[in-house]
């Protein structure tokens, strides 16, 4: 499903936080945990959401297992062990 991490960013909404996927099929997958000043106390706080398509509990399940493995080759300043927690609780 994913080759690596490209990227990973901050946002400057108070928490947000972003992560860049390379996909096989070469597209750019763009996920992001939503945890927004705004956000705090609502539903969509610590809510992943991806720039490719709606994400079900099934595909939350399938993309934190996908995610996995890029572990040992992430390098530790991306906040990928986060996201897999955050997807995993989402499912």
């Amino acid at each position: 499903m994913f080759k690596s991490v490209s990227d990973s960013a901050a946002a400057a909404d108070g928490g947000s936080l972003a992560l860049f996927l390379e996909r096989q099929d070469g597209q750019t997958e763009v996920f992001v945990i939503h945890r927004s000043l705004a956000s705090r106390g609502t539903p969509d706080y610590n809510r992943v959401t991806s720039s490719l398509r709606p994400l079900s509990a099934e595909d939350c399940r399938e993309v934190a297992a996908a995610l996995e493995p890029l572990l040992t080759t992430t390098p530790s300043v991306h906040p990928l062990a986060d996201f897999i927690d955050t997807l995993k609780q989402q499912s």
